[in-house]
């Protein structure tokens, strides 16, 4: 068996897998088998002749895939759950979590990787725009954590960062407070910290977010690798949270958890001002 389990979760969207997929084969690490739960796509994945061409060049390539096809829309939170307890059936040491619209950099893994050697539980990289320029940002900005949280004493939300939506300027390993999408995760994590039941719709929204504080709230920590990349097609069709936006809602719920759970986290109450300040000028607040 694999060291690592890669864990995609998809709906209606076979071409954005298909590229995602051929990433995976360039890798620079190839410990890795494929699980893929499609999230009742209208039209199943393996009726796409390029897809299936893509599975075969994989399985050809000593790596097993897995798919699976509910019977209904699970949503993006229940989904991310599901797929978890069906990999957690091998015996895996590390879970990749991808989203099926991105695209990884030949070395995205081996730079999670060496996150985790530094001594971190959950390793995440930097999801860019693919199809626009790059700004690349100095990470001395980031003043020595990324993806920041600052709280009140109330457990209101003073800052909520987004730091790993661009690229740096230089490849840093770094601790977060959150990640923000794909993640290499221990897999003693997945056996305490579930996604899912949640508090939020079937549409999810923050359900990383959330996912990121029970995990250090059950005592693991996070870092992000300033250089490790992954490209976001950000494809207007598709994907596993269903057409209705609840993202209103859900956003609601996410502040309500976090007032719920303030006595339990560990961010910075109301922080120095002149630092918040400058993040604020950064334009990066996650809204």
């Amino acid at each position: 068996m694999k060291e690592t389990a890669v864990l995609i979760n998809v709906r209606d969207r076979p071409t954005e897998i298909a590229l995602l997929m051929q990433s995976l084969r360039t890798q620079t690490y190839q410990d890795f088998d494929i699980y893929i739960l499609d999230d009742c796509s209208g039209t199943p994945l393996t009726n796409y002749h390029f897809f299936n061409c893509i599975l075969t060049r994989l399985q050809l390539e000593n790596h097993k895939v897995f798919i699976k096809r509910t019977e209904f829309t699970h949503g993006v939170s229940r989904a991310r759950q599901v797929v978890v307890d069906w990999a957690m059936e091998g015996d895996y040491k590390y879970f990749l979590r991808v989203d099926d619209d991105v695209i990884l950099e030949t070395d995205y893994i081996d730079k999670l990787l060496q996150v985790l050697s530094k001594g971190y539980d959950i390793a995440s990289g930097v999801t860019v725009a693919m199809q626009v320029p790059a700004f690349k940002r100095e990470v001395k900005y980031l003043k020595g954590i990324i993806n920041r949280i600052i709280l009140d004493k109330d457990g209101n939300y003073i800052f909520n960062g987004d730091d790993c939506g661009m690229e740096y300027t230089e490849s840093v390993i770094l601790p977060a407070h959150h990640f923000r999408s794909c993640a290499l995760i221990k897999r003693e994590i997945h056996e305490k910290v579930k996604y899912y039941p949640t508090c939020l719709s079937t549409h999810g929204f923050r359900e990383e977010q959330i996912f990121s504080y029970k995990a250090q709230m059950a005592g693991y920590t996070i870092g992000v690798d300033t250089g490790a990349i992954n490209y976001h097609q950000m494809t207007p069709s598709g994907g596993e949270r269903p057409t209705t936006n609840m993202t209103e809602f859900n956003q609601k719920q996410f502040l309500k958890w976090t007032k719920e759970n303030n006595d339990k986290l560990s961010f910075s109450k109301e922080g120095d001002l002149e630092e918040l300040e400058l993040m604020k000028s950064s334009n990066l607040l996650m809204k």
